[in-house]
């Protein structure tokens, strides 16, 4: 079963270890080109020392990562950063995650939202589109942006019920560790 939650500003390293973890063609896709270890430190660092606006949307199976959205923040923009590790890939969880990420930000009163998308990955394009994001090329690569209404009470009652769900879940497990 697929569980999201947002990670707490101490938990920003295991952003960091998870996308070490990824494979180089992943990470090129992510990012435009490759990354060492040692710059995704980097990042996190700086992600880490600007929790307000940074913020990571994690999806698990079974308690496994399988995948993130990075929100960077700025006045009215977000800016969504969408990986998915390649084995739970084609399973709805970027979908998930975009849902869930528009209505976090609609109901935060952010107006703008802005995604850049690689030339080659399709999968991200598809994404964008598929949720109202419209591209604009710039240099082989381009950039979706779609103007976020304003929030309404179904989406801070859809943001709720996800609290709702993720904290039922953990109830759940954590019931069946006790009686384990």
């Amino acid at each position: 079963m697929l569980i999201t939650e947002f990670l707490l500003r101490n938990q920003y390293s295991k952003y960091g270890s998870w996308l070490k973890a990824q494979d180089p063609q992943t990470l090129h896709d992510y990012f435009g080109h490759s990354m060492s270890k040692k710059s995704i430190d980097s990042l996190v660092k700086q992600f880490a020392s600007d929790p307000k606006n940074n913020h990571f949307l994690v999806a698990k199976i079974e308690g496994k990562w399988a995948g993130t959205i990075h929100i960077a923040s700025r006045e009215s923009e977000v800016e969504f950063g969408v990986i998915v590790s390649p084995q739970y890939r084609k399973q709805g969880i970027a979908n998930t995650m975009m849902d869930e990420a528009i209505t976090w930000a609609r109901n935060r009163h952010y107006r703008h939202l802005f995604m850049h998308c690689i030339s080659w990955n399709r999968p991200i394009k598809r994404l964008c589109e598929k949720h109202g994001l419209v591209p604009r090329n710039m240099m082989d690569d381009s950039e979706a942006n779609l103007i976020l209404q304003p929030p309404t009470p179904a989406t801070f009652f859809k943001e709720q019920m996800s609290v709702a769900m993720r904290n039922w879940l953990a109830l759940i497990r954590l019931q069946r560790l006790n009686s384990a």
